[in-house]
C-alpha cells in the first residue's frame, strides 16, 4: 500500500506570531492547524474533504480569519460546486460563504484585519464578524482599478492595499518563510544550514470536529446536515 503524500502549506500572520498550517494528505483531505510560533503550541483544528486551491487562500494580518477557495463538485447545490469561504482558524466552518460555480476565479485577499476582497456571489451565511468585503469595479477615468462595497460605494485604494493586490503571493505566505521549512509533513525551524525539528504532522487521521462558533442545531435536525461540517451541506464525503 502506497502511503499518501503529506504536504504542509504555511500562512503567517504579519502582525503577531500566529500562523496557520494547511495540512494536505491524501490529496483532497485537508486539516487546518493554528500555530503559535512564540511557544510552538499547536491547535489542531477541523478537517475538510474538498479540494482546496492553496494558492488562492489568505490569512488576515492578525491571524484571526482565513479565506479559502474549495471545490466540492455539488454543482446543483447552494455552493454551486465551488465556493470561497471565510472562517476562523483553526476551523473551516464558514462565517461567510460565496458560491462560485466554476474554478476560473475564486479565493480572496486580506487588505487589512477588517477589509478583504473575495470572489464569488453574494454571501449566503452573513456571519463574518462585521468584516468589510470589497469588490473590484470598472477602471476609473484615469485607468485605475477601484474597489467598492456591496452597496456600490467606492473605497479608496491605498498604496499598501494596491501592493497586496498586485503581489504574486499573499504577504501571509511570504512572511517568515525563510525561517521555516517543511518536508513530507514534518515542520522544521531553519537556522542557516541547520534544520531543527518542530513537529511531525504525518500521523493524523480524519475525525469530525465541531467549531466552537458553529451556530447550527447540535443534532443536525434543522438542516439535515452533520452539525460539525464547515458548510452545512452534508457534502463531506
Amino acid at each position: 500500500m502506497v502511503e499518501p503524500v503529506i504536504c504542509l502549506h504555511l500562512f503567517f500572520a504579519t502582525q503577531n506570531d500566529r500562523a496557520v498550517i494547511l495540512r494536505q494528505g491524501p490529496s483532497k483531505v485537508f486539516r487546518l492547524i493554528l500555530w503559535h510560533r512564540d511557544t510552538d503550541v499547536f491547535e489542531d483544528g477541523q478537517w475538510l474533504k474538498h479540494k482546496i486551491y492553496v494558492e488562492r487562500c489568505d490569512l488576515s494580518p492578525d491571524g484571526r480569519h482565513f479565506i479559502y477557495f474549495a471545490l466540492n463538485g455539488d454543482w446543483g447545490g447552494e455552493t454551486k460546486g465551488s465556493y470561497t469561504a471565510l472562517s476562523r482558524p483553526p476551523y473551516f466552518t464558514a462565517l461567510s460563504l460565496f458560491p462560485e460555480g466554476d474554478t476560473w476565479g475564486g479565493g480572496g485577499r486580506f487588505l487589512s484585519n477588517r477589509h478583504y476582497v473575495a470572489s464569488g456571489g453574494h454571501d449566503i451565511l452573513g456571519r463574518d464578524d462585521g468584516l468589510d468585503r470589497l469588490f473590484h469595479v470598472e477602471q476609473n477615468n484615469k485607468g485605475l482599478t477601484e474597489l467598492a462595497r456591496i452597496d456600490g460605494r467606492r473605497v479608496g485604494l491605498s498604496d499598501a492595499w494596491q501592493a497586496r493586490l498586485d503581489s504574486a503571493e499573499p504577504e501571509s505566505v511570504t512572511h517568515a518563510c525563510d525561517r521555516y521549512d517543511s518536508q513530507g509533513g514534518i515542520l522544521y525551524r531553519r537556522n542557516r544550514d541547520e534544520m531543527t525539528l518542530i513537529r511531525d504532522f504525518t500521523d493524523m487521521s480524519f475525525e469530525p470536529i465541531r467549531a466552537p462558533y458553529d451556530w447550527r442545531d447540535t443534532t443536525g435536525g434543522q438542516t439535515g446536515a452533520e452539525p460539525w461540517h464547515p458548510l452545512g451541506t452534508g457534502s463531506s464525503r
